[in-house]
């Protein structure tokens, strides 16, 4: 019995499990739920965690046509990866070079525009930078919560 008690611990042992602490699954929770711009023309929507996974959209409107969409979404991992699907074709992929609390920064510098990509809460605010990675060309937005959420 103590063998089997043995056996059992050396066993599981050996079996690797995802930490918690590697790879939260909420990681992005804040990041989450629908976000229009100041000026209603861009909405994005950012889906829950699944599994680590956040899956999201952004949708460009002119005179209340859809002029522009782009898939996203952010892959787990010991370094997170926001894959951009343009019109989608894609993905563009942006490996994290910053996790900070509510800030994440994704860098590709091979990447043609963007090839830096931030996120950050600012009280109940979204706010995004898109830029080349010095961070010149630099295009800013801030979201609010979707129907006043």
């Amino acid at each position: 019995m103590i063998r089997s008690a043995i056996s059992l611990i050396l066993l599981s042992a050996c079996v690797s499990t995802p930490s918690v602490a590697q790879n939260p699954a909420n990681h992005f929770d804040w990041l989450t739920g629908c976000w229009n711009s100041e000026d209603g023309s861009t909405r994005e929507v950012w889906s829950q965690s699944e599994g680590g996974y956040y899956f999201g959209y952004s949708v460009v409107f002119h005179e209340a046509k859809a002029v522009f969409f782009e898939q996203m979404r952010i892959d787990p991992g010991e370094t997170s990866t926001f894959n951009a699907y343009p019109r989608g074709n894609g993905p563009s992929a942006f490996p994290a070079i910053e996790t900070i609390s509510e800030i994440v920064t994704f860098a590709n510098d091979a990447h043609d525009y963007p090839q830096r990509i931030r996120y950050w809460r600012d009280g109940d605010q979204l706010r995004a930078q898109i830029s080349k990675i010095d961070g010149s060309d630099a295009n800013d937005f801030v979201f609010a919560p979707c129907g006043g959420e």
